[in-house]
């Protein structure tokens, strides 16, 4: 995977919906996936691979860090290749506790697909279900990634045809979860399997993880990572199956682009009248259409004051323009239009519909 690309490159690429994606990290608390996020944040050369899963780059909070959780809606765009082509993918990795669902809402009307993360061990658990919930009615496409799987080894000795029926019963059970908040035109379609990379197996602190797909090319089998264990040698699977190639191609593969997602889930999210100039523009993702932002982060930055953060349906957002704020009923100028990369934001000249602006 090469490493990140400049400010330029990004801009260039995202002027193509078709090479955009929108996806969010969701899951129980403490099963994995900010430590998930921070290796893929580490393969695209923003942290020092040496730290990821320690660093914590996404929980830029100081309470965030002190507890170990996410408490905010953490956004970050990065760089893939696959297949030759080109991807700005924007993530978000949201709260996993209990007491942030609120938030978790927010950052999922923002995204149009979610990497579900589940521990090898606990299963689906009662926020799992909570969170997909939450995914589905706002018609965010999820896929599964099983992590921890080390503990099958190491804490409950499974042999790898073990694993195998064992992992087979989580994604039965996730598969239950669609089957029950799904809506009916998408329970069929939105179900994981094995078989066609919608789930992902592998070890975020470890950094690997692989995908039907990917073990085909890899050749790795369960039996490999049995040994990898049992041998106290898991920097093996680092090298044949990084976990950036997994979730990022499952991500692009299965999740669609914002102008695809648009024409469907507009009409689940926003309540207007869709044969509006508003609602086509909304429905195409129209760049030329009016700026429809919904902002799902507020923050205080010390040097620029207050930063909104969300995703621009329609539109295109430049700075000095002046942008009607519905709930607060008044106008405010857009002093600069932000990207972000990793924890930091960087000023950029505009941003197209179909994207997640920062904006001061």
């Amino acid at each position: 995977m090469p490493k990140f690309k400049s400010t330029q490159d990004i801009l260039r690429i995202i002027g193509n919906k078709d090479q955009i994606r929108n996806f969010g990290v969701i899951a129980h608390v403490d099963h994995g996936k900010t430590t998930m996020s921070d290796s893929l944040l580490a393969a695209s050369g923003i942290i020092s691979p040496s730290v990821a899963g320690q660093a914590l780059a996404l929980d830029s909070m100081k309470l965030e860090q002190n507890r170990q959780m996410t408490i905010r809606g953490a956004n970050v765009t990065l760089y893939y290749e696959l297949g030759g082509k080109e991807y700005v993918i924007n993530m978000i990795d949201t709260p996993g506790h209990i007491d942030f669902t609120g938030r978790v809402t927010r950052s999922l009307r923002a995204i149009d697909g979610a990497v579900v993360v589940c521990d090898s061990v606990e299963g689906v658990k009662t926020q799992t279900e909570t969170v997909t919930r939450q995914a589905l009615e706002e018609r965010v496409r999820p896929v599964l990634y099983i992590n921890k799987i080390d503990r099958l080894v190491k804490e409950l000795r499974l042999t790898p045809e073990k694993m195998q029926q064992w992992l087979s019963n989580i994604i039965s059970d996730f598969n239950r979860l669609i089957s029950i908040y799904a809506e009916p035109e998408y329970r069929e379609k939105w179900k994981v399997s094995i078989q066609d990379s919608t789930v992902a197996f592998g070890s975020a602190k470890d950094r690997w993880a692989f995908t039907f797909d990917v073990a085909g090319k890899s050749g790795v089998k369960f039996s490999d990572i049995y040994d990898a264990y049992v041998n106290n040698k898991p920097e093996v699977l680092i090298e044949k199956i990084p976990l950036h190639d997994a979730i990022l191609s499952m991500v692009i593969k299965h999740h669609p682009p914002p102008h695809v997602a648009q024409a469907y889930r507009i009409p689940a999210i926003w309540k207007g009248d869709l044969n509006s100039d508003v609602g086509q523009s909304l429905l195409k993702c129209d760049d030329n259409g009016p700026v429809v932002m919904m902002v799902t982060n507020i923050v205080v930055d010390p040097q620029a004051g207050i930063v909104a953060t969300g995703r621009l349906f329609s539109g295109t957002v430049v700075s000095g323009m002046t942008l009607n704020l519905i709930g607060a009923k008044r106008a405010e100028r857009v002093q600069s239009v932000n990207m972000y990369f990793g924890p930091y934001r960087e000023i950029v000249e505009k941003q197209t519909a179909g994207n997640i602006p920062a904006s001061p």
